[in-house]
């Protein structure tokens, strides 16, 4: 039984390590190419309403499908362009924001500074690095996209 397990927990830890560079290698699937590593999860959901218009639009087809139902493979479509259009774009503005607040920690250090206020040895600049590591894990480039995104904290 120890073994069985053990085999699959490498199996797991293998998948963790293959399945992310597989979906990296596939840079350009169906003129979809995400920016980041972050958008993945987006182009993932995208194709999946895309697959499922295909599915949706088959059963119609085969008559599988009541008819009251027959719009619901047209929705598939605008469906998908969504979720690796605008609610991919979350992804930008939570890192623009997390690197913003490293910003604003750097500003109101300065300004406590300046008014003589001690917060017990806390630096709220030293949050900085912090905030920058969280805004550039989210910016990372994906493997086909070199060059990054056009706001590159990571610099």
């Amino acid at each position: 039984m120890k073994k069985l397990i053990s085999i699959g927990v490498a199996l797991a830890l293998l998948t963790l390590a293959v399945v992310p560079g597989a979906v990296a290698a596939q840079c350009d699937y169906d003129g979809i190419t995400p920016t980041t590593y972050a958008k993945i999860p987006f182009t993932i959901i995208g194709s999946g309403f895309y697959l499922m218009e295909t599915v949706l639009g088959a059963l119609t087809t085969a008559g599988l499908l009541p008819p009251s139902v027959s719009w619901l493979p047209d929705l598939m479509q605008p469906m998908g362009d969504w979720a690796m259009g605008p609610l991919a774009w979350t992804v930008d503005m939570l890192g623009w924001g997390v690197s913003l607040i490293g910003d604003i920690m750097v500003a109101a250090d300065s300004a406590l500074t300046a008014m003589g206020i001690d917060l017990g040895g806390i630096s709220l600049a030293g949050l900085q690095p912090l905030f920058g590591t969280v805004a550039c894990s989210l910016f990372q480039p994906f493997s086909c996209n070199v060059t990054g995104a056009a706001f590159d904290p990571c610099a």
